[in-house]
This record gives structure tokens, sequence and C-alpha cells, in this order.
């Protein structure tokens, strides 16, 4: 074997290492995405929950049954709903108010730089084929809207990425939120 044969085998070597490992790394970035959106799908799978288990009649009594699981996690005070309903008793709407301000808390600890909407949204995605933040309020199912701050990807990368114009995160995942039906629907 001459030296240019053994320099050549090397390139090459070197040429299949460096493409080993960009698979490896765009492997890690999608085993994290699907590691975060299997948290987030069990955070909407306990606000369904946690929407069945309170019947519209009950949930009317704090702000009328189309709003009172309407929340954006953003939002949500840092300060819990008193009283704490474990080490006292509440009432259906101070039950309510807890078990929301929890489930805020959840996704804010859960998810890395986590947000979540709840709402009523017939169109949530914009032209551009990304996913808003804002609602419409139309319709009679109930989405929750989750995004969470990525590692960054590649230039191109809108899904991991999804952030807008301003740099701020966008959601990455929506999820229908079917619940009682015949207890939430208008």
């Amino acid at each position: 074997m001459t030296l240019v044969e053994v320099l050549v085998a090397l390139v090459i070597f070197a040429l299949g290492m460096l493409g080993a490992g960009a698979l490896l790394l765009s492997s890690m970035r999608s085993n994290q995405y699907s590691t975060t959106a299997s948290v987030g799908i069990a955070l909407a799978r306990d606000y369904g929950d946690l929407m069945q288990m309170i019947p519209a009649k009950v949930a009317a009594t704090q702000t009328g049954a189309t709003s009172t699981f309407t929340i954006d996690t953003a939002s949500t005070s840092s300060t819990p709903p008193s009283p704490d309903c474990v080490a006292a008793t509440c009432t259906a709407p101070q039950l309510i108010a807890r078990s929301i301000w929890e489930w805020s808390k959840r996704v804010q600890a859960e998810l890395p730089g986590g947000r979540a909407v709840v709402c009523k949204d017939s169109e949530p995605k914009e032209s551009s084929g990304l996913y808003r933040w804002e609602c419409d309020g139309v319709g009679d199912l109930t989405v929750v809207k989750f995004g969470w701050t990525a590692k960054a990807g590649t230039s191109g990368d809108t899904i991991l990425t999804a952030t807008d114009a301003n740099g701020a995160v966008r959601p990455k995942m929506v999820i229908t939120l079917f619940g009682n039906q015949t207890d939430f629907v208008p």
C-alpha cells in the first residue's frame, strides 16, 4: 500500500465519520422533540380529564361554561389561588381555579420554556403553515396549543425551532380535547 492510498482511505474514513456524526446529531434532535411532544400529549390528556371531571353546570357557576376552561399559561399568576383544596374544603369554583392553576404550573415545569393555550379555535394555523397562539373562539371543540423552547436546529428547521419573525416561540403542537361533548358544547 502506498502513502497516497493510505491518505485516500483516511479521507474517505473521515467523511464517513462526519456523516455518521451528522446523523447522530439529527437523531438526538428528533428524539428531544419526540420526548417533549410526549410530555405535551400527556398534559393534554390530563387537561381533558380535568374537563370531564367537572360538569358544565358546576363550571357555569364560575364564569360561564365556555370560558371556564379557556386559559393561557403565560398569564397564569405565580401565586396559587386560595384555599389549598387539599388542606381545606373548597367550593366548585375554587376547585376549578386551583386545578387549572396546578395544571398551568405543570406545563411550565415539564416543558422547557413551556406555554399552553386552551381555547376554541377553528383554524390554528396561519397561511405560512405555522401554528398561532391566538384563538378565534369558533367551533364546538376545545384545543390545547403547546409551545416550548427547542435547542437550535438548522436555519431552515421551522418545525423544531418554530419561532416567528420576532424570535418568539410559536406553538409546536395543537391537540383537540374531546372531553364530555354533551356537557361542554354550548
